[in-house]
């Protein structure tokens, strides 16, 4: 994890451009219906303007570029989520790609 990505959560000066991308709070499933955990953080990569990882409320970290949103939860690749796994209804879906933040104007 690159030591450049800052909690969006910290960052005043950002905002998601898509509220339906807030994944704080939300399940990691795999697309095999295992859950892998709840998201906790949204670590923003500002060099480009988007949001590069989830931590999970085990303080694992998921890069976002493998996860995709299906009805407000985060679901990942069986096959890229064995690294997360873990041992122990919103009406958007978003596919798989950036989640972009911007900064906000005052």
């Amino acid at each position: 994890m690159s030591k450049n990505y800052e909690d969006l959560h910290e960052l005043d000066s950002y905002q998601l451009e898509n509220e339906d991308q807030d994944l704080r709070g939300s399940t990691l499933y795999s697309t095999d219906g295992t859950r892998i955990g709840t998201v906790r953080r949204m670590l923003v990569d500002p060099d480009r303007d988007h949001v590069a990882g989830l931590v999970l409320d085990d303080d694992r970290f998921v890069p976002v570029s493998e996860i995709e949103i299906r009805d407000g939860d985060a679901y990942i690749d069986p096959v890229e989520a064995v690294g997360f796994n873990d041992t122990r209804a919103r009406k958007h879906n978003v596919s798989r790609s950036h989640v972009t933040v911007r900064r906000r104007t005052a």
